[in-house]
């Protein structure tokens, strides 16, 4: 580096007439802050040594610099306003923050620095998500979208409505994963990935979030960031790759295999972290998940084994099965409806019980019994014995995740949602058993020579799925007990 340039390190509030230069590394979507209508937005810069600093813009500034400052680009900047980060932030955003004006003065340079960018990036492999799933961990990943679904309207907690679009990715394993886009990252990046879907574009993201949700799945965060086609050699390698596995890719998004629901790949967890029933209620206030070992029942027959629903958002719906409709709740005007399977259950374990719903496939899983026949039944059979269709207990322990869902910030009540449910010796969710010696997944070209992800995996097919193959054929229907394949040939929901 020049020596007329300083390292961010040698800045400090006060200081004139430096120049510093820098690499922006991170760019998030401009926000509206929380107790005032000021629009900001949040950047990181890198400098040569790899050191960062977040530099904010406000309001106008923020259109004003909108292509000025370009994710990627190498500028000198100098006069930017330096001042001590507040210390409760100092953890995560290092001991001073710039903010950017009209009154700093921004070069860009002809540079290069890609190499040092990802030098910021952890990335994790699809198969290792799980082990971060809900938890508050920042994830990064690389793959490339080969599929979008729909856009769709969602409704918060809070009663806000909120945009979010769902995109597919896979890596050169052939593993799948879902990552869930919202607000304005729907508008921004989705618009961009899907006018250029074509050409399978390679994501870098930064600042991700593993969540349960039907499955393991990603998710954006307020601060998520993302190179699309950056200009990175990994992400050359990524389409030279992609290029001598055409027909394959070609092959996975014709079949649509990872839409699909079945369950996840899920590990048994360690023994510290399940909890004993009778604390759950001591600790849901600050945690909302649980692993808990036990027995499930089913206690109330005359109730409603199913649903009628949208299959973009899976929220009720007075369509009749099978009739394309608009929804009301995600707007899509091509949903279709679609049974889903539903069941309330008592969870059991030696020191006491809870009450919990089961929706969509732990639902089927503890039942053995898809929504298709659950419908029919009802329908075709109202006055014939469910308990001749249905499982009404398991005949063993199980493993079982669940979420506990406040209904509101003044609610003392707690409700009880089973998202994943899991047998003694299996590692992954009711429906697709395997044991925890892991099968090689299919080698394609050029696997081994980019040293990506050389561990062995057996992948699943999976609407949220973790992973899947093309070689994988869909499960037939067979009857048997939870961490066994069993049905999925039903409608998508």
């Amino acid at each position: 580096m020049n020596n007329q340039y300083q390292l961010i390190k040698d800045v400090h509030p006060g200081d004139v007439g430096w120049t510093v230069k820098v690499t922006i590394a991170e760019k998030s979507p401009a926000r509206t802050a929380k107790k005032s209508p000021k629009k900001y937005q949040n950047i990181i810069l890198m400098d040569s040594e790899g050191s960062t600093v977040q530099a904010t813009l406000y309001d106008h500034n923020i259109i004003a610099f909108q292509d000025e400052l370009i994710q990627g680009k190498t500028y000198l900047i100098s006069n930017a306003l330096v001042k001590l980060t507040n210390l409760e932030y100092r953890s995560q955003s290092g001991d001073t923050q710039w903010t950017i004006s009209g009154k700093t003065r921004i070069q860009q340079v002809d540079e290069n620095n890609s190499a040092l960018l990802l030098t910021a990036y952890n990335f994790i492999d699809f198969e290792d998500l799980e082990n971060h799933m809900d938890t508050n961990t920042d994830i990064s990943i690389i793959g490339m979208v080969i599929d979008t679904r729909p856009k769709r309207m969602i409704q918060t907690r809070s009663g806000n409505q909120c945009q979010v679009q769902d995109i597919i990715l896979v890596n050169k394993r052939l593993e799948t994963i879902i990552l869930t886009m919202w607000e304005n990252f729907v508008d921004n990046e989705c618009n961009y990935i899907c006018e250029n879907l074509a050409k399978k574009p390679v994501i870098i993201a930064k600042h991700l979030k593993v969540s349960s949700f039907n499955g393991v799945s990603l998710s954006t965060k307020a601060n998520s960031s993302f190179f699309i086609d950056g200009p990175f050699d990994i992400v050359e390698h990524f389409k030279t790759w992609a290029k001598k596995n055409a027909e394959t890719l070609n092959n996975i998004m014709s079949e649509k295999c990872y839409l699909h629901l079945t369950p996840s790949k899920i590990s048994l967890p360690n023994k510290s972290k399940y909890t004993d029933i009778k604390n759950i209620q001591g600790l849901q206030k600050t945690q909302r998940f649980f692993w808990i070992k036990g027995k499930a029942f089913v206690k109330v027959l005359n109730q409603p084994f199913w649903y009628m629903s949208c299959d973009n958002c899976n929220k009720v719906s007075g369509a009749n099965c099978g009739d394309i409709y608009q929804c009301v709740y995600c707007k899509y005007p091509n949903s279709k409806a679609a049974p889903r399977a539903k069941v309330y259950l008592q969870l059991m374990d030696s020191t006491g019980y809870i009450n919990a719903t089961a929706i969509g496939e732990p639902s089927e899983s503890f039942l053995l019994c898809n929504a298709n026949t659950l419908m029919n039944h009802s329908v075709s059979n109202p006055d014939s014995n469910i308990i001749d269709l249905i499982r009404l207990a398991t005949e063993e322990e199980k493993t079982f995740y669940i979420k506990a869902i406040q209904q509101n910030e003044e609610a003392t009540e707690f409700k009880y949602e089973l998202l994943f449910v899991l047998g003694s010796d299996s590692t992954v969710t009711a429906g697709n058993q395997q044991s925890k010696d892991k099968g090689k997944s299919p080698m394609v070209e050029d696997e081994q020579s980019q040293q990506m992800d050389s561990k062995d995996v057996t992948p699943p097919p999976a609407k949220r799925s973790l992973f899947q193959t093309p070689e994988t054929p869909l499960p037939t229907k067979k009857k048997t007990e939870i961490g066994t394949n069993k049905d999925k040939d039903k409608k998508e929901v």
